[in-house]
């Protein structure tokens, strides 16, 4: 049973104990604040409306340490959920769910099942490997050399939560990057038919360059979708391996590549799965006498996708264990009037974040992650909207919908909190006409936010336009779903959705660094005047925003492309390699006695020019294709490889 009015006290006393022992250390080892005049601070939030101020109360407090991260099952994830229980019900907002008798609308609370906390009890790994030599005082049988290597857990390797517990040995197998659809034809597991009984070893990331960086992202930052850990272990899981082992590859120019983790999800395979640094694999192969190091194995991967028998046999020792957790959901309600109030508005934030890094960081663990923006800002932003929401139609018997508003948790393990909402709603799922949903709202930067989703519900695009108008907002809308969170569960389920977030992301995202101080309070305070304004007029709005599913929003922009596709009259003589990422366009065929073959052009050359303009990718040059006629000749910028060359070609009609 949740005491909210005894433990909030409990909440606010811890806070300013905390703000009062840091006031009094920086006085004592900061003399830089004693040229600081007046009170700068104080004075600026003087200055702000009352609801920046309350912002910024909910923002600091839910971002403080003492809410430790706000990660399933810690005490600050009780705290964080007290606080926004406390001011929901401040706000008039009446329970959203269920008690534990199973009476309707009796509770803040909706609990749901987590795969929950998991400890290492015993780990262990080490290499072996067996030759024969003959007999030296002359017998028949041959005498076996053993060598071995015991590595040393937490320093060279560490057992991770991506497997299960289990005591396994077999020949290493090193198979690359653990790919099998890379471009080109790359495929780590060509000509291996199966890997039971062995130890598969592969790199993290993929294959890359002499700088380190991915060859498969050109253009892009970071790594593609395939060097997830969930599909390189599901490639190698299809060959039945004994247990896996995760090696950091040399010289990544990533600084995860430094780092062991634990990955304490799931268990997505079902062997034991190690994790080891290349400092540990080198020293490993070293010890072991092999002539490889990690960077010759690395280079290799990088080249060539063929698969290596290392020659020696790897032993893993992982004992785990898992205890269930439970995490919680907190909503409340703003009871609708009339004949519209069995239909329902769900406005929502997830309020849990990342603790101590245990998992999702770019940064790794063992530090604090405040989780500012994301997502203390949006859960900041509930609180404040449903006491806005609560003053508005206090007293007002206008015929509304209902209105649920909803902090969810464990978002950030996988969209937890929302889709177990989608399964146990409080009323039909069919009767949510609209969801609405904040994630990292703090960070609003030349006051641009961006709101997806108009497009998800007929007529919902021409109705929230009006509202643009005036919030002090430049809104982004891009034409199809951007992001991933508490909102897909509910599109997945047939309802409307929008969805907002900072139109430009930072890199503190998922780090230590996303500490409260960067909080754009006055951007975040806009977010929530506009979406109140939507939120309350969809409310009031008669009919319905009817649904419109991914497949047919896909059918009507194909269509709509279509249909607004430039007229082409010329040829060049190509096939375009749809495949291909990053910017230009990549040439998969050129015929032959055609103008790009009389030009110079060939199969692999990417177009990066075309008349002085630079092409980002088809569609930028089929533009430019149609504003040419029979025999222009035109300057192209080519890049093959490294080398960026410039052709004269002269088009011909179709």
């Amino acid at each position: 049973m949740h005491q909210t009015t005894l433990r909030r006290p409990a909440v606010l006393v811890g806070l300013a104990a905390a703000f009062a022992c840091g006031g009094v250390a920086s006085a004592q080892s900061d003399s830089s604040v004693q040229s600081i005049e007046g009170s700068p601070i104080s004075d600026a939030l003087s200055r702000m409306p009352e609801d920046v101020r309350t912002y910024d109360i909910h923002i600091s407090t839910l971002a403080s340490p003492y809410m430790q991260g706000r990660v399933p099952g810690s005490e600050g994830s009780e705290r964080a959920k007290d606080y926004v229980e406390y001011y929901f019900r401040e706000a008039g907002l009446t329970p959203a769910f269920a008690d534990e008798d199973g009476n309707a609308f009796q509770s803040y609370r909706q609990p749901f099942p987590l795969s929950g906390t998991w400890t290492v009890e015993r780990e262990g790994m080490k290499a072996i490997r067996r030759s024969e030599s003959e007999d030296p005082r002359g017998g028949d049988n041959p005498v076996v050399n053993e060598r071995e290597v015991t590595l040393e857990p937490e320093t060279d390797f560490m057992f991770t939560g991506m497997g299960q517990n289990g005591t396994v040995s077999g020949p290493a197998v090193f198979v690359g990057y653990g790919m099998e659809d890379g471009p080109d034809g790359y495929n780590n597991f060509e000509g291996v038919d199966s890997l039971e009984g062995k130890i598969a070893v592969m790199f993290r990331f993929e294959p890359m360059n002499q700088d380190g960086e991915s060859l498969w992202n050109q253009g892009g930052r970071g790594w593609s979708a395939r060097a997830a850990f969930r599909n390189k272990l599901g490639n190698v899981m299809k060959l039945n391996p004994a247990g896996i082992v995760i090696i950091n590859p040399p010289g990544a120019s990533d600084r995860r590549a430094n780092q062991l983790g634990r990955f304490q999800g799931a268990g997505q395979v079902a062997v034991p799965v190690m994790m080891l640094s290349p400092e540990a694999g080198d020293n490993l192969l070293k010890g072991i006498g092999s002539d490889r190091t990690m960077l010759q194995l690395r280079q290799h991967a990088d080249e060539d996708a063929s698969s290596i028998d290392l020659g020696f046999e790897i032993e893993l020792d992982g004992q785990a264990e898992r205890k269930s957790l439970e995490a919680e959901n907190v909503g409340g309600v703003l009871r609708g009037v009339g004949d519209l109030a069995d239909e329902w508005i769900v406005v929502g934030a997830h309020l849990d974040h990342l603790g101590m890094g245990y998992f999702g960081s770019n940064s790794g663990p063992g530090e604090l992650h405040p989780g500012a923006d994301d997502n203390a800002s949006g859960t900041a932003g509930l609180l404040l909207l449903a006491e806005r929401l609560g003053e508005r139609f206090a007293g007002d018997n206008t015929p509304r919908r209902s209105i649920l508003i909803m902090g969810f948790d464990a978002e950030e393990s996988g969209l937890n909190g929302s889709a177990y909402y989608t399964r146990n709603p409080i009323a039909p799922i069919e009767e949510h006409i609209l969801m609405c949903n904040w994630d990292m709202i703090g960070r609003v930067t030349n006051e641009r936010l961006l709101m997806a989703g108009g497009f998800t519900g007929e007529g919902l695009a021409d109705f929230i336009e009006p509202y643009f108008e005036g919030s002090g907002l430049e809104l982004v809308v891009p034409e199809t779903m951007s992001g991933a969170s508490d909102h897909t569960p509910f599109y997945r389920a047939g309802v409307p959705v929008l969805f907002s977030i900072i139109a430009d992301f930072h890199n503190d995202y998922h780090t230590p660094r996303d500490q409260v101080w960067k909080i754009n309070r006055v951007g975040a305070v806009k977010t929530v005047h506009l979406y109140e304004n939507i939120v309350a007029n969809a409310a009031m709005r008669e009919d319905r925003f009817p649904y419109v599913s991914p497949q047919e929003q896909r059918r009507r922009a194909e269509a709509e492309a279509e249909a607004e596709a430039p007229q082409i009259n010329v040829t060049v003589g190509v096939v375009i390699d749809n495949d291909s990422e990053g910017d230009g366009v990549v040439l998969a065929e050129v015929a032959e006695d055609s103008p790009a073959a009389a030009a110079g052009l060939v199969a692999g050359d990417r177009l990066v020019r075309w008349g002085g303009q630079k092409l980002t990718d088809t569609n930028s040059w089929i533009r430019l294709l149609a504003q040419h006629s029979a025999g222009d000749e035109v300057n192209i910028g080519v890049k093959r490889g490294e080398e960026e060359v410039t052709l004269t070609i002269t088009l011909q009609g179709r």
